[in-house]
């Protein structure tokens, strides 16, 4: 059967509905004429075991956006789906469309994390209102397209350094099984494929899971058996950057059609009673956000900024005016960088709000240190004794006793020195402080 599927996913390729033959057919199966007078459309192809095994691929066509404020991404998907019907067999000589209204088509309803579902229709071939297809041996050929609006909340924790993952279910009903079919030299087509060429979200995808599973409508019986799992790791490579292109080259089609390394694991022997369960089709995505923008946009002028209030660091510490502006700016320019996340709603604190927070603490420490050296300066600042410099004692003369005489001799007066001292310290203590901070910072969240 996998060989004959395959021959009929490429005759479909070529299909067109300006063939006057093939468009005979088709006004015979839409209008009913070609259909068997005893076909029950409700029922399902009759099997030994009650279950109609449903051979499938699927292709993600498109990735939107994942919108932060409420958590919607739309995903166009493409189910290809392949299953015998035995009432139907004989009845045409080729490749022939046929009327998904009049005929039976497994039932099948999206889970629950996709909130809306639009049809979506081929604009490349002029049989846009064609999804269904018999050859003469009963094999039916269908295809559903749409494009999903998906809930898929984001864990913005570790924002931007943050993975995410997204799940589409589709559930099927009345014995419908997805059974795993490995690709093979008979049965070429791959499970899934993606066209990298239209992922425009601000997650870059790093792999994708399919997985197919039978529950039981008792959950009191047992659990959900898996049937098959296929596990699809992309590695890092330009598609991104072939948007708009066309499949005449070999690079642009292994974009439009990239299916990465896959590894498969099938236990389909050990699910029984598949027949009174619900089988579900499932579709995991796996993104890891686009970090260069952030670099760029945020940590390279982040770290630029801290930098520049050492300059304070090196003024001579009577000048406050400028030392007191340079640091005051720095502090403002971060803060208004991070301000940036009441735009989006967003109430988590993220690692970005961790990072912005350690900047800001740095500047305002040195907008302190010049705090303190200017007190120490004008004689303001309380000061610990190894810091203060006393004047040498010298043995009174004799002569009538004052009650200011004993003062004058402890008079201590702030040195210069000391504040030349605490900028050269701070000019060593602060990049080491910060460099350990962005050393912990990275190593938290990248580690």
């Amino acid at each position: 059967m996998h060989r004959v599927l395959h021959g009929v996913h490429e005759h479909l390729e070529l299909f067109s509905t300006n063939d006057s033959a093939t468009r005979a057919d088709w006004e015979k199966w839409r209008t009913g004429k070609a259909v068997p007078r005893d076909y029950e459309k409700e029922s399902s192809p009759s099997t030994r075991d009650g279950n109609v095994e449903v051979i499938y691929t699927v292709a993600v066509l498109e990735v939107g956006p994942l919108s932060e404020a409420d958590s919607n991404m739309t995903v166009t998907v493409e189910y290809s789906m392949a299953w015998v019907d035995n009432r139907l067999a004989e009845l045409t000589s080729h490749v022939t469309p046929v009327s998904s209204t009049l005929l039976w088509v497994p039932p099948v309803a999206f889970g629950k994390t996709v909130r809306r579902v639009a049809h979506i229709k081929d604009d490349k071939k002029d049989n846009s209102t064609i999804n269904l297809w018999l050859q003469r041996q009963g094999i039916m050929f269908y295809k559903l397209t749409r494009k999903l609006e998906l809930i898929c909340p984001p864990s913005l924790e570790e924002y931007p350094f943050d993975d995410h993952k997204c799940s589409i279910e589709l559930h099927g009903y009345g014995g419908v099984v997805f059974p795993f079919r490995q690709p093979s030299k008979y049965y070429k087509a791959k499970p899934i494929q993606v066209d990298m060429t239209a992922v425009t979200s601000q997650y870059e995808m790093t792999g994708l899971k399919l997985s197919s599973r039978v529950a039981p409508f008792n959950q009191h019986i047992a659990t959900d058996c898996v049937m098959f799992e296929a596990n699809c790791t992309y590695p890092a490579n330009d598609c991104p950057l072939m948007k708009g292109c066309s499949d005449e080259s070999d690079e642009c089609y292994g974009c439009k059609h990239f299916m990465g390394t896959c590894s498969y694991m099938s236990a389909a022997d050990q699910c029984s009673n598949t027949s009174s369960g619900m089988s579900t089709l499932e579709i995991q995505l796996s993104f890891s956000r686009r970090r260069w923008s952030h670099v760029f946009h945020t940590f390279v002028p982040s770290v630029v900024i801290v930098g520049c209030s050492w300059i304070s660091f090196w003024l001579h510490p009577r000048d406050v005016t400028a030392r007191v502006q340079l640091c005051v700016t720095a502090i403002l320019a971060l803060i208004t960088m991070a301000g940036n996340r009441k735009e989006h709603g967003i109430t988590v604190v993220r690692a970005e709000d961790v990072w912005m927070c350690g900047g800001v603490l740095i500047v305002t420490f040195a907008l302190f240190e010049t705090v303190t050296v200017n007190s120490i300066l004008s004689g303001n600042f309380f000061m610990p004794s190894f810091c203060k410099r006393r004047r040498p004692r010298v043995e009174p003369t004799p002569g009538p006793s004052t009650a200011w005489a004993d003062d004058e001799e402890t008079t201590e007066t702030p040195s210069p020195e000391t504040a030349d001292k605490i900028d050269f310290f701070s000019r060593i203590l602060f990049p080491i402080t910060f460099t350990v901070f962005v050393a912990g910072f990275f190593l938290h969240y990248l580690g």
